[in-house]
C-alpha cells in the first residue's frame, strides 16, 4: 500500500500532462501512487500517458463527469491512507509530496493545503490555503501577493482542490466531494463540511506547487460563470449554520447583486442567470442535503463565526 496516493483529473489536457506527471516522477517520496482519471478525453491523453508514464495507474471514464465525480472515482480507486488531489495544470516541487504528507501526519489534520505559486510568475502566490467569507464565498489567501509571505504552518479554513491533501478517515466521516457541483467550489464545500465536523485544515508552506492558472477553463468563460454562480449558492445554503445563515443572508444577497453587475459588464449576464436559476430549481434537494449536514454538525455557531472572514467585499476584490 502506498503512503500517499495522488489523483490527477484530466480532460483533453495532453498538452499539460508532461509537465505535471514528470514532476510527480521526480518526487523525493518514492512510495507514491499516481492515478490519472481521464474524463472521456477525445485527444491522445490516455495513449500518451500509458506510453510515456507506465508507472501511472490510468482510470478511464466514458464521458466527462466533471472535476468532483472524477476525483471521487480516483479516491475510490486509490489505496493510500492519505490522498492528494492535484490539478493537471500544475508542476510539483520535488519534495512537495513528502512535505505535504509530513504535515498531514504530524498535525493530525483532515486536510492540508499546499503553497501554490503562479507558474508564469513564481514570485507571486496563487494561494496559501483558502478562506471563507461570511457571505459564503471562498477566496484564495494571498492571491498575487509576494511568494515569501505566509511562510508559517498555520490553521486555515480550507485548501484549494488544485493541490490538497485529504485524510481517508476524514472522508469516511464527512463523505466525498459533492458530485452535483461538477466543477468549482466542490473543494470549498468539502472543507466547510470538514470544519462543521471538527476536522482541522492546515496550511503547509513547504509543500510547493506551481499553477498554470485557468489553463482548463477561462475565469470569465460561460462555463466558469455558470458553475461558479450556481455552486456558490449550493455552498452557502448547504453549509452555513442556521443562525449564521440568517445573520449574513442580506450581505449574501448583496454579494450576489454585485456579482451580477460585474458579470453583466463582462458580457456574462445570461450565464449568471442560468446558474442562479438552476440552483432555485434544485432548492429542495439542496435543503435535504443541508438537513443531513447540519444534523451531524459538532461545532457550534460561535466557533464557525470566528473563522469566517467579515471583510467579504475586500476578499472578493482581492481574488477577482
Amino acid at each position: 500500500m502506498a503512503e500517499l496516493s495522488v489523483v490527477v483529473v484530466n480532460w483533453n489536457g495532453q498538452h499539460l500532462l508532461a509537465d505535471c506527471l514528470s514532476s510527480l516522477r521526480r518526487q523525493s517520496l518514492k512510495n507514491l501512487e499516481v492515478i490519472l482519471v481521464d474524463n472521456g478525453s477525445t485527444d491522445d491523453s490516455v495513449a500518451h500517458v500509458r506510453h510515456e508514464y507506465p508507472e501511472v495507474r490510468v482510470l478511464c471514464l466514458d464521458r466527462n463527469y466533471g472535476f468532483a465525480t472524477a476525483n471521487n472515482r480516483g479516491i475510490e480507486f486509490s489505496s493510500g491512507e492519505f490522498i492528494a488531489l492535484l490539478n493537471n495544470d500544475t508542476v510539483a516541487a520535488a519534495d512537495w509530496a513528502a512535505r505535504l504528507l509530513d504535515a498531514g501526519k504530524q498535525s493530525g489534520a483532515g486536510i492540508v493545503a499546499s503553497k501554490v505559486l503562479l507558474h508564469a510568475d513564481p514570485k507571486l502566490l496563487d494561494s496559501a490555503g483558502d478562506g471563507m467569507t461570511t457571505v459564503g464565498v471562498a477566496y484564495k489567501r494571498g492571491h498575487r501577493e509576494p511568494s515569501d509571505r505566509f511562510a508559517v504552518m498555520e490553521r486555515v479554513f480550507g485548501a484549494s482542490g488544485c493541490a490538497m491533501l485529504l485524510r481517508r478517515s476524514m472522508l469516511a466521516d464527512i463523505g466525498l466531494l459533492d458530485d452535483d457541483f461538477f466543477l468549482l467550489y466542490e473543494d470549498a464545500d468539502l472543507c466547510f463540511r470538514a470544519q462543521l465536523r471538527g476536522w482541522r485544515c492546515i496550511y503547509a508552506p513547504e509543500a510547493v506547487v506551481y499553477h498554470k492558472l485557468n489553463s482548463s477553463i477561462g475565469r470569465l468563460s460561460r462555463t466558469h460563470v455558470y458553475y461558479g454562480q450556481r455552486n456558490a449558492e449550493y455552498l452557502y445554503f448547504k453549509n452555513m449554520p442556521g443562525r449564521l445563515l440568517w445573520k449574513y443572508l442580506l450581505p449574501h444577497f448583496l454579494s450576489d447583486l454585485l456579482a451580477l453587475l460585474y458579470f453583466s459588464a463582462k458580457g456574462s449576464f445570461w450565464s449568471f442567470i442560468k446558474g442562479k436559476a438552476e440552483f432555485l430549481g434544485r432548492f429542495r434537494e439542496v435543503m435535504r442535503k443541508r438537513e443531513r449536514i447540519q444534523a451531524r454538525r459538532t461545532v457550534n455557531c460561535a466557533d464557525v463565526d470566528r473563522i469566517l472572514e467579515r471583510r467579504w467585499l475586500r476578499a472578493r476584490l482581492a481574488g477577482k
